[in-house]
């Protein structure tokens, strides 16, 4: 299977490239970047737009991104991109297409415990989860049409080490001899992450069945259980948590000025997958579960 693939030099692309190679299938690097870890099969969008590829694409899988911190003027920019692979799929001979979207079409996190499904209301709050609406719109409009066969994955955060994101700092800081001191709200969270060994998974069971893209369906994709944040911590650094008591914690929730970081580190916000599981007949593994093993 010839398989084109934008955003190859993100978090998900740099693992989902070679594990594609690793299965026999010849993939393209769709990119706007001057440089790319990928030195063979890679084409400018000005190559994809100009008609330059000549190759005859089974698969396109669109997992660029502007960046998930989008500013409003950014929005047209993020939907652009989206534009551009739509408008460039013909020229391909493409018809079916991934499009990795965002859990945060539904809102963010919340004090509130929610369990989200496909058909829960969309209520993005953030210009990036507004943005990824807009791009699942288009796409949802051409599938419709008969021009296009999609699958919609909408993701929670990526669970990785990286220390551009709260969590991974925490993460990294759990593993360090320094002793974490949390609140006792992290004991009872409940937060939705996906691991590249359950995307791996499901992109594994999609190419052996083709067929799954004539339902050109959403679904919501995430590890099998949600976990609370001092769990996490606690099988990453492989030790106890220290926790504040409740009413502390409380307390701290409902200031002001750290009311934003709190909620976005002890927030609930849960993914229900059991639609993908069902349809797909995968079995994910929790990300608590996953944890574990890097840890062995």
């Amino acid at each position: 299977m010839i398989i084109a693939v934008t955003g190859a030099n993100g978090l998900i692309g740099r693992e989902l490239v070679p594990f594609l190679k690793n299965l026999g299938h010849q993939v393209l690097i769709i990119t706007s970047s001057h440089s790319s870890n990928f030195a063979k099969n890679v084409f400018s969008y000005s190559d994809f737009l100009d008609n330059k590829i000549s190759y005859k694409v089974d698969l396109f899988i669109h997992l660029a991104s502007i960046n998930s911190k989008l500013t409003a003027k950014q929005i047209k920019d993020e939907i652009h991109i989206t534009e551009t692979v739509l408008s460039g799929l013909p020229l391909l001979n493409c018809k079916n297409l991934i499009f990795f979207s965002t859990s945060k079409v539904y809102g963010d996190n919340s004090l509130d415990l929610n369990c989200f499904k496909e058909s829960s209301p969309l209520s993005p709050i953030c210009y990036y989860g507004q943005a990824k609406r807009m791009c699942e719109d288009l796409i949802r409009k051409k599938s419709l049409n008969g021009d296009l066969n999609a699958l919609i994955f909408r993701m929670p955060p990526v669970l990785n080490k990286s220390e551009a994101s709260n969590i991974g700092k925490l993460i990294n800081l759990s593993k360090t001899g320094i002793p974490i001191i949390s609140i006792a709200q992290g004991n009872f969270n409940q937060r939705s992450f996906i691991s590249l060994n359950n995307i791996r998974v499901v992109i594994k069971s999609i190419l052996a069945n083709p067929k799954v893209f004539q339902t050109n369906e959403t679904y919501n994709l995430s590890d099998d259980r949600a976990i609370s944040l001092n769990e996490l911590l606690s099988i990453s650094g492989g030790k106890k948590i220290y926790s504040l008591p409740a009413f502390l914690g409380k307390f701290l929730l409902y200031v002001p000025f750290v009311n934003r970081i709190l909620v976005k580190l002890f927030g609930n916000f849960v993914l229900d997958n059991s639609k993908l599981k069902s349809e797909m007949g995968v079995k994910l593994k929790s990300t608590a579960q996953l944890l574990k093993i890097e840890n062995q």
